[in-house]
């Protein structure tokens, strides 16, 4: 079956949440092997995490903070951390529990995916090891020691990814990759409104009374006669139009604008300007830019199979999940910082 082309962003990413004890004591587990949680000194290779009778090591968990850091730091700076979210806690909270997670999915498809035998050809473990070795190239002496970076964990860390990557799409081969021209079809538009209720672009409250509302109609039907002969629709709609836009890609599913609007945009042929359309809010006039937009069109029939993928993976995801209990050291989540 035919595969969405798109990588299926954020499947590793905190799509999911798992419940989380803090606790040396093992609960419901899976495997033989025994592994027991450090509840005293944290070091390099104190087991911290616990999932079923996974167990994974400070290490590897202050690999994925070094790789956080250097991926939001250099666009946000390194205060990010130190952002309140709300009033009892910080982007640097939510990023441990961020971390978490995601560690939690990646050792729990990787068992499912040794389970099902699924395994990484001898190149996909290449390119993981070329990521490492160029991780570590750029990583300054000082960061490799803070967070325990080598070449060995950080091949391991993007090989998990890499083989739960693969699993997202064995465990999505059977979704549904049909997609109607209804609904994947996008088409461009600029339009102005004439707004008799809401707050327009400059942030003033309108509410207009039935004497005013039928002024308004009677500009925006001005305006509409104009929008006929005008060689540049754009420009009459910046200057006439109580909207904060102008432009817009949309589908059938576009929430930004009235149903009225959006119905009214698709009856219309490339080139073509619409009569006055009436809604709640008031009166537009939408000019069609492009009746088809193949390139977005194709976009968001990819998009809508990911979303069908995505859903599908989460209940597959959330079953297996089912057979680990996840538990964290608590002297570990004392010293772990971001």
């Amino acid at each position: 079956m035919k595969k969405s082309k798109r990588v299926a962003a954020g499947i590793l990413a905190g799509c999911f949440s798992v419940s989380v004890l803090f606790t040396g004591c093992s609960g419901k587990s899976t495997g033989s092997k025994s592994v027991k949680l450090e509840q005293g000194a944290i070091e390099e290779n104190s087991i911290v995490i616990k999932i079923g009778n996974i167990g994974v090591k400070y290490s590897e968990v202050q690999n994925y903070c070094y790789l956080m850091k250097a991926q939001y730091e250099s666009s946000f700076g390194n205060k990010i951390w130190e952002y309140p979210v709300d009033k009892d806690a910080t982007i640097g909270d939510e990023a441990k529990e961020e971390i978490v997670n995601m560690i939690t999915q990646l050792k729990v498809i990787n068992a499912t995916a040794e389970e099902e035998k699924v395994s990484l050809t001898n190149d996909e473990k290449d390119e993981a090891l070329q990521k490492a070795e160029k991780v570590m190239a750029e990583a300054t002496e000082e960061d490799k020691q803070k967070y325990s970076l080598s070449v060995q964990g950080l091949s391991e860390l993007y090989e998990e990814n890499a083989l739960a990557n693969k699993m997202f799409y064995i465990a999505t081969d059977d979704a549904d990759t049909e997609v109607s021209e209804e609904e994947a079809k996008q088409i461009r538009i600029q339009y102005l409104q004439v707004m008799t209720e809401g707050t327009n672009q400059n942030g003033i409250l309108i509410q207009l009374n039935d004497k005013e509302k039928a002024e308004a109609l009677s500009r925006a039907e001005q305006l509409q006669k104009e929008a006929k002969n005008t060689n540049d629709f754009l420009e009459l709609a910046k200057k006439n139009t109580d909207s904060a836009t102008t432009e817009l890609l949309i589908g059938k599913d576009n929430t930004q604008l009235e149903q009225e609007v959006i119905t009214a945009a698709f009856a219309l042929q490339k080139g073509k300007v619409s009569e006055v359309i009436s809604t709640q809010t008031g009166y537009y006039i939408v000019y069609c830019v492009n009746d088809n937009d193949e390139d977005a069109t194709y976009a968001r029939r990819e998009e809508i199979i990911e979303e069908r993928q995505t859903k599908m993976f989460k209940k597959k995801y959330a079953k297996w999940l089912g057979d680990y209990e996840v538990s964290i050291s608590q002297s570990f989540w004392k010293i772990f910082n971001i």
